[in-house]
């Protein structure tokens, strides 16, 4: 039986999922690890849905005690679900592109959309308890201000486009079939084992190597989140009461400039004069203000991030000289 209990000296609940069997699907992603962690924290049967081409977890995690069905296209992930009899679905699978590009288009089509159209009518099929699908904040494109889930949707990119669908359609399949879907939109997240492509692990990297980076002027506004926050927001997702058909923001509330996010790395690594602003332009498109709503998020999932902003850089910078060649001289 599902139970939840309160920890007075912790904001999260303790959440008990034993005898539960949870489907994660991009179980061997950024997301999906962290994701992986907080469930085997809750006791729960975790089956990892992994994408053959994308190989297994980096950075010492491990899929141990977890079961694992593996697929070669993301149009098999549907029956893999199916095979796994989940009472949960996290769908973490996605393709993630910046590309504005017919091929892009079809990419994220076939990745983002499609399956995840696939997946909710499985789920209602297998009755599932509840069934968590990922948004992004790109499906509102360059709002100026605040955003939440009465934002109209004015995706600037395929990937947007894609995500902006799912949503809409996760809705129409709880309000015309009652699936119990949940949608939630992460900030920017960061954290441990990230890949470099992303700013704040490509600005570490090269911090690392002693190199300089170019930058933009860093004027744009963003909510960095924690990779292990959104990890416990996703698994309260799966239990919170009165919440299917809805989507929310996972966010820290805690927006800042990209310049001052930079200048926090700076003083935690104390290497300076590396990062070079304004060496290149913004970007065609650029959205210079991202700052998602999030208040409702904490009362309906009964969930607040913990780490913060400036421990959550530390904690970066510290894994990822764990995980650099010893000879590296890090300051």
């Amino acid at each position: 039986m599902l139970s939840t209990t309160i920890n007075s000296g912790d904001p999260l609940r303790q959440i008990d999922l034993r005898s539960q069997r949870v489907a994660v699907t991009g179980a061997t992603g950024f997301i999906g690890r962290h994701v992986l962690d907080q469930l085997r924290a809750a006791n729960a049967t975790v089956i990892a849905i992994v994408d053959r081409k994308r190989g297994g977890l980096r950075h010492g995690a491990s899929l141990e005690s977890t079961e694992q069905i593996w697929f070669d296209h993301p149009s098999e992930i549907v029956s893999a679900v199916r095979t796994s009899t989940p009472n949960y679905v996290v769908h973490l699978h996605a393709a993630v592109t910046t590309e504005r590009t017919p091929d892009a288009v079809a990419r994220t089509t076939e990745e983002n959309l499609l399956p995840s159209l696939d997946l909710m009518n499985a789920c209602g099929d297998l009755n599932v308890k509840r069934l968590i699908l990922m948004g992004s904040g790109e499906e509102f494109g360059p709002v100026t201000g605040p955003f939440d889930d009465c934002t109209i949707a004015d995706p600037p990119s395929p990937y947007g486009a894609s995500k902006a669908a799912v949503t809409g359609y996760a809705k129409m399949f709880y309000n015309a079939f009652r699936l119990p879907v949940v949608v939630l939109r992460p900030s920017v997240v960061y954290g441990p084992g990230q890949a470099p492509r992303m700013l704040i692990p490509q600005v570490m990297h090269a911090l690392a190597a002693g190199s300089e980076i170019d930058v933009t002027e860093g004027r744009q506004t963003r909510d960095f989140i924690y990779a292990e926050d959104v990890a416990r927001g996703i698994v309260s997702a799966l239990v919170a009461e009165g919440i299917d058909g809805h989507s929310y923001n996972l966010a820290s509330g805690e927006v800042v400039t990209v310049k001052d996010c930079l200048q926090r790395i700076e003083d935690i690594t104390r290497c300076t004069g590396l990062i070079q602003y304004g060496a290149i332009p913004y970007k065609t498109g650029e959205i210079f203000s991202y700052e998602p709503v999030a208040e409702t998020t904490r009362e309906a999932l009964n969930w607040r991030p913990c780490v913060n902003l400036d421990e959550g850089l530390a904690k970066t910078w510290a894994s990822l000289k764990l995980t650099t060649a010893p000879e590296k001289d890090f300051k």
